[in-house]
């Protein structure tokens, strides 16, 4: 009878009361009364369920039997031959096999029966399956008796109290928490488990398979999910309902959460500029006891009594109070009288909740992790899980739903520790014996701390691409009097991927650089130093990101400097014997660059502090990936990168809407990567746009070698790829596998087969990597028609394209794949590790010398019949006929007989029996690491692997690039790239012939819906530099400038552009100002953000710079606004002299530049007609016009919304009155207020530097009014 390894299951002696053992409180019997259990029982090796036994000491202590004797329980028997149903039959009856490994009964019930083996399928109550042969097992049948626990709901909510304390542990009778069969005898056994009582000594040791076993019989095969099957409680007439967290009725407001628990902090500091983020909000959150519903009233009394501490007088570890400057709300005081009234296993659970209050604790048990007190009332409510028995709060689930319910939590912004179980109950017991310990829980440790931004595994990185960064920042101050007055350093984590983003760079008070930074990456969770950061930094943090989760480390000792970081970094790349391995080159230069990189190395301390902390620091350190911040941030002397601000990337809609997600924006119309390592490429490539001629020429002639002839071959391509795992993050964790998972979680036990899981990843690496090989070797076909030297460079083996061939052969002669994938486990061939080969070679010579003594014996005895012959577990047994045995030597050793043979062993033959045995033993070791060594032996090429990734990665979006095209709205060229202009070569130039809208597309509008528009800006001495555009309201003036903007944008990537024809001097930064928006958690008004942005263009833009201006001046009264938007105007074509787009309705700037010929006058077209009432009706032409527009028809748009007539007639004839008052008064243009126009906007300049240095609104609004003032003077000739 073939049988599995005992598992760690153990046979329940009382379900009932162990299911809260391990926090329940312990017994105050008197010790003196403890009852030890009859040792005798039946010897027989199969015992019933009834009197198995173990070798253990007893968990419990029974009460003394009556006088009289209970008559012996007889089993039940299988149906006698007397019957001899069909086996059929037997489908679906319940059943209790024997398992002599684990010398005990499992039930279950038969699912299947297979009439060509005469097997039947049994299905465990644990989900596990098995088949057996019935008639060979020995079972015992169970009868099915009728839910009569149903009949006890129904009595008063009076019953149930008494019932209650009848049980003596203060559970209802009625678990609504689980479905199981099995527990309709819990009911039954209330009164004899309530005189029952628990062994003090072995209490401990309950403790420890408590929640294993009561679960084990608990559990149905309905719980896969990892959910306990909800019963309807109100249906079954109980009084006594539970209502747990989340099952408020709609309309309905939530009560205010708090013992149960909140997520992390919704941002970066509050209201206030001087507050900043308290590290401890979310501790405090999770204990303060603000219970709602049913879990209230079940649970709120206890903890309100009994968790004083958590309230009046709270401390922190050290013993420290709230009003203490160095308190630490992550951190709790536990009074010695509460310590004292814990058992072991509370005491574990309590100190480490203790040092980590503001996470969720995952505290393992068996095979299930349990969440106990506060953090129960977490899992209830964001996990489903249900709330198990007893007055303490405590629910748990599976071992195999960990992964799924650590994402769950951590993506809603929870703090998750993971405490495994480093010592099963065995091991303890011989530690308690080795040391003469007293100790009486199992060793836990904690294993991993995750959040949203330390996630390596999880539903959610299957599901999206998206990158999710954890950024270290930290700054330190430079010179006064500087228009950059701070040094930022920064430190960006990709932990699913390994990849390190290391730099620092100036910033002005507006904190550009970090806000653009910010706006493109989106991090998930921030790591500082506690109370160093400027203001200014804290409103970039806090105004630039969503609702990110945040890490204060205390500076120095937490949040490490550069020379402190440096000592560290060293130490992860020593090897064994002391020498220091040769650092990343990016470290290298980081390091030896000195004070110049203070900063940047501070941010990797402070990230590398974090990441030790949540054990991840080994795991990435050694395999990582560390690139610089791109040169245009770090102000490096040769700009790389065309630069995008934080306003630009908004305004525009390249990588996200405005709601957050990616639909209608430039990232969505352009993505058809088939990868997710290349979609996180195209994001990169949107987001830094090239800054470099000949680099742009190679996107586009290898984006054209994919077009045409090679379209076929690309396609090809996408198809092998398309299903295709995320390599990136797979080859991340199996980089981490090798270079440690941390003492403490190679020492967790675990019930769930890890390693297969890590086999399967292994192969799946395999596959992939040989699958990106293959998909990339067959483009070089192209090479021959292609004059892209970027393909060339890609698809040449040995330089883009790595030389793996032979590595992979090597992987895949080293065992079968296939074989491995479906067993489970890995077969080495020979040659493919030494110490299988060893072991294997070993055992061969051993049989080749029982082979060779064979032949000996049967020469010795002269019997050539002799034979080995093998009887249960003795192998290798001379047989030797009836016949010979006078001839048989005095040292063969007789062990068995059957009719006319002996069976003998030699002390030769033992000999060689242990030699294969330990060999054998040797064999099974070296396949347990096989795995191991395999992955090892796969990460010493990571850095080719990665170069693997990074040209497959780019290959996809260059080909998505090329699709991309098809899209448009009309017909799509290769943009003609010039250098950036200067004052020799003449000014910068931009031109399109019919310029569509990259965005819309032929399957969302009508054919010739949209309609295209020539655009000339700058080129020449005599063309205009800036257009200022007019025309009515809802006219296309803004789609106008968004979609020249972001047809800027894709020539600059490399990729066609929706025109007949486009011409581009190459553009160094986009500025747009656009919408109307506030920042009001800022203490921004919608007037002071579309100044700051303003601020901005006027402070960075260069010569070769793009700005697209809309309505820029109508967040304030007609005559300040129109004042502003001329100043402005003026200053950059006058004195900054770059291409630009102007929109506006104040049609007095039209007179005003008339004659100008460096601003070219036009209008978005269109028709007005008279309609009802004498009201005009316009009809929008979407055609780019010469010359300006005399009104912006703003009444048509009010007739569009949906106005009253009357309302609209009254506003006509306002209008007209308004103009012809306004229009009389003539307007001269005069180079002579050009002077005073620039002086007007140096003061506008200093207006967003003026307000972020202070705290209040008023001082930065009067230098607002003394500007305005004199720009009101201005305007009137005064």
């Amino acid at each position: 009878m073939s049988r599995r390894l005992s598992n760690g299951r153990s046979p329940l002696v009382r379900k009932q009361s162990q299911i809260t053992a391990f926090f329940s409180t312990p017994p105050s019997s008197n010790p003196k009364s403890k009852l030890s259990s009859n040792p005798s029982s039946d010897p027989s090796p199969s015992p019933s369920p009834s009197t198995s036994k173990t070798n253990k000491k007893p968990l419990l202590a029974i009460p003394p039997p009556s006088k009289t004797p209970s008559p012996p329980i007889k089993p039940k028997t299988p149906p006698s031959a007397e019957t001899e149903p069909p086996q059929s039959d037997f489908v679906g009856r319940r059943i209790k096999v024997y398992w002599p490994l684990d010398k005990t009964w499992y039930t279950g019930q038969v699912k299947s029966y297979d009439a060509e083996c005469n097997k039947h399928s049994i299905q465990y109550d644990d989900g596990e399956e098995e088949s057996i042969e019935i008639e060979k097992e020995k079972v015992e049948w169970i009868e099915e008796e009728p839910p009569k626990k149903l009949r006890r709901l129904r009595k008063l909510s009076e019953k149930v109290e008494i019932e209650q304390e009848k049980s003596g542990s203060g559970e209802c009778e009625l678990d609504c928490v689980d479905d199981d069969s099995s527990d309709e005898d819990w009911g039954k056994n209330v009164e004899k488990e309530s005189s029952e009582e628990v062994d003090l000594e072995d209490e401990e040791e309950l403790e420890e398979v408590v929640a294993v076993n009561s679960r084990k019989e608990r559990t149905t095969s309905s719980q896969s999910a990892g959910k306990r099957k909800k019963i309807d409680v109100g249906k079954m007439g109980c009084a006594k309902k539970f209502k747990f967290e989340g099952d408020e009725e709609k309309g309905t407001p939530k009560a205010t959460k708090g013992f149960v628990g909140v997520k992390m902090s919704p941002g970066i500091g509050s209201n206030n500029q001087s507050e900043t983020l308290s590290k401890g909000s979310n501790a405090k959150a999770m204990t303060d006891n603000n219970l709602t519903g049913e879990a209230a009233e079940r649970f709120g009394n206890r903890e309100a009594e009994k968790f004083k501490f958590l309230r009046e007088g709270r401390k922190d570890a050290k013993g420290r109070r709230p009003d203490h400057v160095n308190y630490d709300p992550r951190t709790l005081y536990l009074p010695p009288d509460f310590l004292k009234s814990l058992s072991g296993g509370q005491r574990q659970w309590w100190e480490f909740k203790s040092q980590h209050l503001d996470k969720v604790l995952f505290f393992k048990m068996g095979k299930f992790y349990e969440l106990f007190e506060m953090d129960a009332h977490i899992g209830a409510r964001e996990l489903d899980l249900q709330y198990m028995k007893g007055e303490q709060p405590h629910c748990g689930f599976p071992e195999k739903n960990l992964s799924l319910n650590v994402d769950k939590l951590a993506r809603k912004g929870y703090r998750v520790l993971v405490v495994e179980q480093t010592e099963t109950p065995e091991q303890l017991e011989i530690r308690r014996k080795e040391m003469g310990s007293k100790v009486k829980v199992v060793k836990r440790e904690i294993c991993a701390v995750v959040t949203k931004g330390t996630l390596t595994d999880g539903e959610s990185l299957l599901t999206n691409p998206d990158a999710s960064y954890l950024m270290s920042i930290t700054e330190t101050p430079l010179e006064k009097d500087r228009e950059k007055d701070t040094l930022i350093g920064i430190c960006l984590v990709d932990v699913s991927t390994g990849k390190f983003v290391v730099g620092q760079f100036e910033d002005d008070t507006d904190r550009h650089w970090l806000c653009s930074i910010l706006s493109e990456l989106r991090p998930v969770e921030i790591i500082k130093p506690s109370n160093t950061l400027k203001p200014e930094t804290e409103k970039a943090l806090r105004n630039n990101t969503r609702e990110p989760l945040v890490n204060e480390l205390v500076p120095s000792l937490e949040f490490w400097d550069a020379e402190k970081t440096i000592e560290e970094v060293k130490m992860y790349y020593c090897s064994p014997d002391g020498e220091s391995d040769a650092l990343p080159p990016v470290l290298t230069d980081l390091v030896r660059s000195g004070n110049n990189s203070s900063c940047a190395l501070s941010s990797l301390g402070g990230c590398l502090f974090y990441l030790r902390q949540a054990f991840l620091d080994e795991k990435l350190i050694k395999c990582a990936e560390f690139v610089l911040l791109p040169c245009g941030v770090l102000g490096g002397s040769i700009q790389k990168y065309m630069i995008l601000d934080s306003a630009a990337l908004e305004n525009l809609e390249v990588l996200e809407n405005m709601s957050g997600g990616s639909s209608g924006t430039l990232f969505a119309q352009l993505d058809h990567c088939v990868t997710p390592f290349g979609k996180r490429l195209l994001k990169r490539w949107l987001a830094r746009p090239l800054y470099d001629r000949k680099t742009i020429l190679e996107r586009q002639d290898a984006i054209a070698s994919f077009k045409g002839v090679g379209l076929s071959t690309a396609l090809d391509f996408r198809k092998a790829l398309s299903s295709l795992a995320d390599m990136e993050r797979l080859l991340a964790r199996l980089f981490a596998i090798c270079e440690g998972n941390g003492s403490s979680a190679k020492r967790a036990i675990l019930y769930e087969d890890a390693s297969k899981k890590q086999l399967l990843e292994f192969i799946s690496a395999l596959r992939g990597c040989q699958l990106m090989l293959k998909a990339c070797s067959s483009l070089t076909s192209l090479l021959s028609l292609a004059e892209s030297t970027l393909l060339h460079d890609l698809l040449t083996p040995g330089r883009g394209l790595p030389e793996m061939s032979d590595v992979l052969d090597h992987f895949k002669d080293a065992f079968d794949w296939s074989q491995a994938e479906s067993t489970g486990r890995i077969i080495p061939r020979e040659g493919c590790d030494v110490d299988y080969d060893t072991a294997c070679n070993t055992i061969k010579d051993i049989k080749s010398n029982l082979t060779k003594y064979l032949k000996e014996q049967r020469k010795l005895i002269g019997d050539s019949s002799i034979d080995y012959v093998n009887v249960g577990k003795d192998t290798y047994l001379l047989e030797v006929p009836e016949s010979s045995r006078e001839s048989v030597p005095r040292n063969y050793e007789l062990q068995s007989s059957k009719k006319g043979y002996f069976r003998y062993w030699t002390p030769k033959i033992k000999e060689l029996l242990q030699e294969l045995s330990r060999a054998e033993e040797e064999k099974e070791n070296s396949m347990k690491g096989i795995l191991h060594r395999l992955i090892q032996q796969f990460s010493e090429n990571h850095c080719t692997w990665r170069q693997l990734v990074s040209v497959t990665a780019e290959l996809d979006v260059l080909i998505s690039l090329a699709i991309a095209g098809d899209y448009y709205e009309g017909p799509a060229c290769r943009p003609i790239i010039n250098e950036a202009g200067d004052s020799t070569d003449g000014a910068p130039s931009l031109y399109a012939k019919s310029l569509g809208h990259p965005i819309l597309r032929s399957d969302s509008l009508g054919k010739g819906s949209f309609v295209p528009n020539n655009v000339k800006i700058g080129g020449g001495a005599g063309d205009a530099s800036f257009i200022l555009l007019t025309g009515p309201n809802m006219g296309g003036k803004s789609t106008l400038l968004r979609q020249v903007c972001m047809a800027v944008i894709l020539a600059q990537i490399g990729a066609d552009v929706p025109a007949e024809r486009f011409d581009l001097s190459l553009v160094d930064r986009i500025f747009v100002r656009m919408g109307a928006r506030d920042h009001i958690m800022a203490g921004h008004s919608t007037f002071l953000v579309e100044l700051t942005e303003t601020a901005s263009m006027l402070s960075a833009a260069t010569r070769n710079s793009l700005v697209a201006l809309d309505e820029l001046g109508r967040g304030t009264s007609t005559s300040d606004g129109q004042a502003i938007a001329a100043s402005v105007l003026e200053y950059l074509v006058r004195n900054v002299q770059c291409r630009g787009l102007f929109s506006t309705h104040y049609h007095r700037l039209a007179v005003d530049y008339e004659k100008d010929t460096k601003i070219a006058l036009c209008h978005m077209a269109c028709q007005v007609g008279m309609g009802e009432g004498g009201l005009e009706e316009v009809t929008f032409l979407y055609r780019l016009t010469s010359g300006s527009c005399p009104k912006s028809y703003g009444v048509n748009v009010a007739r569009l919304a949906g106005i009253p007539a009357s309302v609209l007639q009254k506003a006509a004839d306002k209008s007209n009155e308004f103009e012809s008052t306004y229009g009389k008064q003539s307007s001269k243009s005069s180079d002579k207020i050009s002077d005073a126009m620039v002086t007007v906007m140096k003061s506008l300049a200093c207006v967003t530097g003026t307000a972020m240095k202070h705290d209040r609104d008023s001082t930065h609004l009067e230098v607002i009014c003394k500007v305005q003032k004199r720009t009101s003077l201005l305007i009137s000739g005064n």
